[in-house]
Formats: C-alpha cells, structure tokens, sequence
C-alpha cells in the first residue's frame, strides 16, 4: 500500500487542475473532464474562487497522504 501512497503523492504534486466552469450542480476541467459538487453552495464561486478551493483541497490532501503514509 505504501507504493500506492508514494504514486499518488508523486501524481498529485505534478498535477495541475485547471478549472474552466463551475455551476452550483458540477465543475469542469480544461480536459474536459465535468465533476459533480457534492454539496450545496452558500452560492456560485467564481472560476477563480473555485480553482482556490480546489488548489487547497489538493494541499490537504497531499498533507493527509503524508501523515498517514
């Protein structure tokens, strides 16, 4: 399990997400990939707004993999 941590840790460090439409229901990525929000929004963020979370997500995620790794 170890190496799988180690592969995603490396994935996520060199990936970059880049958001391009956000609706209250989904968001998309300059690939073309449409991920649904799992939540309901105060309100629509920004594209910008948006790219901020999803940035940050992506460092909790990677200090979460750390830790328990």
């Amino acid at each position: 399990m170890k190496v799988s941590l180690r592969k995603t840790m490396e994935y996520l460090k060199h990936k970059e997400f880049k958001v391009v439409r956000v609706t209250e229901n989904e968001f998309e990525l300059d690939n073309g990939d449409v991920y649904p929000i799992p939540f309901k929004l105060d309100y629509v963020p920004t594209v910008e707004e948006f790219q901020k979370f999803l940035d940050n997500s992506k460092e909790l995620i990677q200090e979460l993999i750390k830790k328990n790794g």
